[in-house]
C-alpha cells in the first residue's frame, strides 16, 4: 500500500503569511463583533504550492501533532470500514439490515428486541451511509414528549448523563438503538428523504463489529490507523475516557459573557459517529488517502462514496459518509460542543483543507460559512 509522504513546506512566506492575514482577521472578526472570549482557528493546508499550518487565538500555538475532537468526521472512517468490508466480500451495502452477511446464515444485527427498528426490513445499508434510512437520532433530537418515559421531552445521553451518579456512564450500541426500537421513533420512510442521524451510524458501527468480530475501536485502529500511521488518532469508546491527549487543543463555550472549558467529555455517546480524536496532520493525511483510494478502500468503492445526492435542496451535497463543496472537494464537518471542524480533498487541484474553530459562544459562532472561507484559501493557495 502507498503511504501519504508529506510534502517539503513551502520555503516561500508570501502564502503562509496570507494565510496567517487571513486567519487572524477572521478571529478578530469574531472576537470584536461577536464578543468571542476565549478561542481562535487553526488551518492547515497542503497542496502543490506548499504545506502550511496557521493559527490564531489559540494558545499554545496549534502544532502538527494537537490533538481535538474530529467529531462527525468520524463518519468517513466508518464509511471507509463498511466498504472496506465491502470490498472483502463480507457485506453488500445494497442488502437490507435484515440480511445476513455475504455466504452465513449471520444477521446484519442482532435478533433482539434492541434492533428491533421501525420499518427495519426497508433500510438498506447504503441509507444508512446516505443518512436516508429515516433513523432517529438519540443525540440531536429530543425523545418526544408523549412517549410515556421519564426521559420524554429530552436529549436521552443528555438525560443519563444527569442521573446521579451517570456523568462517566458508557453507552452501548444497544442501549442507543434500543431506545429508538423501544419507542417505535423514526423520521420517514426509508429512503423518502434525507435527515443527519447519528444513531444511523451507530447502526453501522454495530454492522462493522458483526462483521469483524472485533470492537468498533479496534477495528478502526488495526485497519486504518497503525497501517497508515495516523500515529496521533484514537478512538475513545469508555465513559470515563475523558481526556485528551496532550499537547491538546483546548475548547470554549461562552454564554452570557462567561466561559466554560469544554474540552474533557464522555463520548461514548458516539461511537461510530463522532468519538475519534486527531491533529492537524493525521486528519489531512487520512482525507488526502481514502479519496486517492490509498487508505484501503478502492478507487472504485471510493467512487461510490463520492456519488452525492442532494441535501435541501442543494444539488450533489451528501453521499456515503462523504460530502462534496464545488471547488473544496470530498470530505466532512465535524461538530462536538465547542470543536468546528471542516475537513476537504479535492483531486482536481490536490489541495487538502483542514480547520478547526474551538469555541462556540451565545452569538452562535457555528453559523461560519465555512465553505466560503475554504474558498479564499484557495485562492491563496493556487
Amino acid at each position: 500500500m502507498s503511504v501519504y509522504s508529506k510534502q517539503e513546506v513551502s520555503n516561500t512566506p508570501d502564502t503562509k503569511a496570507e494565510l496567517q492575514r487571513l486567519t487572524d482577521s477572521l478571529v478578530n472578526y469574531f472576537h470584536t463583533k461577536m464578543n468571542v472570549i476565549e478561542g481562535g482557528l487553526f488551518l492547515k493546508v497542503v497542496s502543490p504550492k506548499g504545506e502550511y499550518l496557521v493559527s490564531s487565538g489559540i494558545s499554545p500555538v496549534v502544532a502538527e501533532n494537537s490533538h481535538f475532537r474530529i467529531a462527525s468526521n468520524t463518519k468517513t472512517f466508518t464509511a471507509a470500514a463498511i466498504m472496506l468490508l465491502y470490498q472483502e466480500g463480507k457485506l453488500n451495502i445494497d442488502d437490507f439490515i435484515t440480511g445476513t452477511f455475504t455466504g452465513t446464515n449471520v444477521t446484519y444485527l442482532p435478533e433482539t428486541p434492541d434492533y428491533d427498528l421501525p420499518f427495519k426490513s426497508r433500510i438498506t445499508i447504503k441509507m444508512l451511509l446516505q443518512h436516508r434510512a429515516g433513523v432517529f437520532d438519540v443525540t440531536n433530537t429530543g425523545i418526544p414528549i408523549t412517549i410515556n418515559k421519564p426521559y420524554a421531552g429530552q436529549i436521552y445521553p443528555q438525560y443519563v448523563r444527569r442521573l446521579p451518579g451517570q456523568n462517566f456512564h458508557t453507552f452501548t450500541f444497544d442501549e442507543l438503538i434500543g431506545i429508538v426500537s423501544a419507542n417505535d421513533l423514526y423520521y420517514f420512510v426509508p429512503g423518502k428523504d434525507f435527515h443527519y442521524s447519528n444513531t444511523g451510524y451507530n447502526v453501522l458501527g454495530k454492522i462493522i463489529e458483526r462483521a469483524s468480530g472485533m470492537s468498533y475501536s479496534d477495528f478502526i485502529t488495526t485497519r486504518f490507523i497503525e497501517p497508515l500511521q495516523l500515529n496521533n488518532t484514537k478512538a475513545v469508546w469508555k465513559g470515563t475516557d475523558i481526556t485528551i491527549p496532550s499537547p491538546e487543543i483546548k475548547s470554549y463555550l461562552n454564554l452570557n459573557g462567561t466561559d466554560s472549558n469544554t474540552t474533557e467529555d464522555n463520548m461514548s455517546a458516539h461511537v461510530a459517529e463522532g468519538n475519534l480524536i486527531s491533529t492537524p496532520e493525521d486528519l489531512a493525511k487520512w482525507i488526502k488517502l481514502l479519496i486517492t483510494g490509498q487508505a484501503g478502500v478502492s478507487s472504485a468503492n471510493v467512487a461510490l462514496m463520492e456519488m452525492v445526492l442532494p441535501v435541501g435542496g442543494v444539488i450533489g451535497t451528501y453521499g456515503l459518509g462523504l460530502v462534496y463543496d464545488e471547488g473544496l472537494g470530498y470530505g466532512h464537518d465535524g461538530g462536538h460542543l465547542s470543536y468546528i471542524s471542516f475537513m476537504r480533498y479535492n483531486p482536481v487541484n490536490d489541495m487538502t483543507i483542514v480547520m478547526l474553530f474551538n469555541f462556540i459562544n451565545d452569538v452562535d459562532a457555528q453559523d461560519i460559512k465555512l465553505a466560503e472561507f475554504g474558498l479564499r484559501v484557495v485562492d491563496v493557495c493556487k
